[in-house]
């Protein structure tokens, strides 16, 4: 600040006493934010890496000025009711629940008690809580907080009460998934926040939670899908090694049965065409979907199954093949869509669920119905245009950058979280 010399300033009338001059402010405390999220135990290798999760955790933990974040999740293994660690700027607390068949015995309710309980002694500590996901019952965990105390924020997922029509009848997965959409249905009316990312997912949320407030954001990505944005666009040998990429495994529900469907179609007019499936095959499965889709003479030059792939190794696939073949039966914004986009992949997709905040069709890829013959169209057409597939790898790589650029999805969350905080959501 500028300050005159004294010496050369008028002589004024002595002024009357004035009030000293206030101490300056305090800086503000960072947000004590709360997550209720699967992150995986330090401990346990094998947990789901829900990479979606942990990225965002890490981005936050690098901005200590401004998020103190404490993740609960729990942990059937534990030898003690609760375990507190911190590792990279982040606390963790895990709690001891039961075992996954007594967990299904109690119909989750022992589970969600145990949480509940803990939360209900400590969520005064913090500024914000916020669920990653709505399958594992967290909605029913929070049921009951005060939430004009302590603002309450639900990451949206999958939506299990709507994916759930589409499992196949009479299995376990049938019966679990109709019991998480019960808790779903009855718990999501007490969210008054909610963080979408799709068309589909915001309206079901009205739907469920009439009056709730929709937030927007998208998720991370794998840091190997960010680093593909910096390679030159692949070039795929389309003429000598025609391949398409089907990442589901043998799940129904994301399309296994039209993969091979599709496949027929197309193996008689390509030649050396293959499919590669990224996911877990088992051979019953691959057997029966083989015989339905009247592909009996098939072997390890037709289809290939790779299995489940790290980061680094999906990315290979997808700068070999010419075509991300998605024909789910429901999705919100499936990850392997977005990062075939990121990798410079041309996408053809069912346009379900959420899927067509994605892919605008014949701007960002191709969009079908479930029918294997109108996929079949649409992966001829990326077979025989190759100004096409560049078009569209060109135009999806340039749009997913952004809807997934790292700097906007943290600053998008911390500025909700201090919405949130100040009453103002």
């Amino acid at each position: 600040m500028y300050l005159p010399d004294t010496d050369t300033l008028p002589l004024r009338p002595p002024r009357a006493a004035q009030t000293p001059a206030s101490p300056p402010l305090a800086p503000a405390r960072p947000l004590r934010v709360l997550w209720l999220a699967p992150y995986p135990y330090s401990y346990t290798p094998t947990t789901h890496p829900v990479p979606w999760v942990v990225s965002l955790a890490q981005r936050l933990a690098a901005r200590p000025a401004e998020v103190d974040l404490t993740i609960v999740n729990w942990e059937e293994t534990l030898r003690t009711d609760e375990e507190h660690y911190e590792q990279d700027g982040l606390h963790f607390v895990f709690l001891r629940t039961p075992r996954t068949r007594h967990d299904i015995l109690t119909l989750y309710r022992w589970r969600v008690a145990v949480v509940a309980r803990w939360l209900r002694r400590h969520y005064r500590h913090y500024d914000v809580i916020h669920l990653h996901g709505s399958e594992l019952q967290l909605p029913a965990v929070v049921a009951g907080l005060p939430t004009d105390e302590v603002p309450v924020v639900l990451s949206v997922q999958g939506i299990v009460s709507e994916c759930v029509k589409y499992v196949p009848e009479l299995s376990w997965y049938k019966a679990l998934w109709t019991l998480a959409g019960f808790y779903e249905r009855r718990y999501l009316p007490h969210i008054q926040h909610f963080l979408c990312r799709t068309h589909w997912d915001s309206a079901h949320m009205q739907r469920l939670s009439p009056g709730a407030r929709i937030h927007h954001n998208w998720e991370m990505l794998r840091p190997e899908f960010y680093a593909a944005t910096r390679q030159p666009l692949p070039q795929p040998d389309v003429a000598r090694n025609p391949q398409i990429l089907f990442v589901g495994g043998h799940q129904v529900m994301k399309g296994f049965r039209e993969a091979l469907a599709t496949y027929a179609r197309l193996r008689p007019e390509m030649p050396g065409l293959q499919l590669i499936v990224a996911g877990h095959v088992g051979a019953r499965e691959w057997a029966e979907e083989s015989r339905r889709a009247g592909l009996l003479d098939l072997g390890p030059d037709d289809v290939q199954c790779v299995g489940n792939l790290s980061a680094a190794e999906l990315v290979g696939w997808m700068r070999r093949c010419f075509c991300l073949l998605h024909p789910s039966y429901i999705d919100n914004s499936p990850n392997s869509v977005c990062e075939a986009q990121m990798a410079g992949l041309a996408v053809v997709a069912s346009d379900v669920g959420g899927v067509s905040s994605l892919v605008r069709d014949d701007e960002t890829g191709l969009l079908s119905s479930l029918q294997p013959e109108q996929l079949a169209a649409r992966v001829r057409r990326l077979y025989h245009d190759a100004p096409l597939r560049r078009r569209l790898t060109i135009a999806a790589q340039a749009k997913a950058l952004r809807r997934h650029h790292p700097d906007t999805i943290v600053q998008r969350t911390v500025d909700l979280y201090r919405l949130l905080s100040q009453g103002a959501g």
